[in-house]
């Protein structure tokens, strides 16, 4: 059972998740540039928000674990600032003593995003709408719900609201990067 102003928090953390991740990924990767050092210190609160939404509930620390590992499976942990993130999400992961395994949904959500990952990196599958939004995602999770827990429907609300975040800020970035105005030299 979910308590109402966890799920409020839920909604807080899995936004600015997404807003975080997204941010950490446009600073260190893609050209866009705010201040020095700004791909680090989005890159802790990227892992900040992470580990606190983790702790909120059980099923969502399985989700996201199992989306991270499958990140560093594919290599997209591949920055100090995405090292940053990870390492703060795996220690508060590692300390928390309540965990306790979901290993339909744990290792469900990794095979699927590993197979849809994979089968987009190498180009078996062209990039789609469908893809790009993580839609299989979405189809695992009503899945999931549906016919094993319907408990699941926080994983569902975590992975919509961080999924909308997550885009909002993509199209943000892109809009912004290519303002030379903003640009400012950054050695980290």
């Amino acid at each position: 059972m979910v308590e109402i102003i966890s799920v409020y928090m839920i909604i807080l953390y899995s936004a600015l998740f997404g807003v975080f991740a997204k941010l950490t990924d446009l600073l260190s990767e893609h050209d866009l540039k705010w201040f020095r050092g700004s791909s680090i210190l989005f890159g802790i609160l990227w892992g900040a928000s992470l580990a606190l939404l983790i702790k909120q509930n059980n099923f969502l620390a399985n989700f996201w674990i199992a989306i991270l590992i499958h990140w560093i499976f594919r290599g997209k942990i591949d920055n100090i600032s995405h090292g940053l993130a990870t390492s703060i999400v795996l220690l508060v992961f590692i300390w928390d003593t309540n965990f306790v395994a979901d290993w339909v949904l744990l290792l469900s959500a990794f095979f699927v995003f590993i197979i849809f990952g994979l089968f987009r990196e190498f180009r078996y599958i062209k990039s789609n709408i469908f893809i790009e939004l993580n839609f299989h995602g979405f189809v695992l999770i009503i899945m999931l719900l549906v016919f094993i827990n319907a408990d699941y429907w926080i994983v569902l609300l975590s992975f919509f609201v961080n999924t909308i975040f997550y885009q909002l800020t993509k199209k943000f970035g892109m809009l912004h990067k290519s303002d030379k105005s903003e640009i400012v030299p950054q050695s980290l």
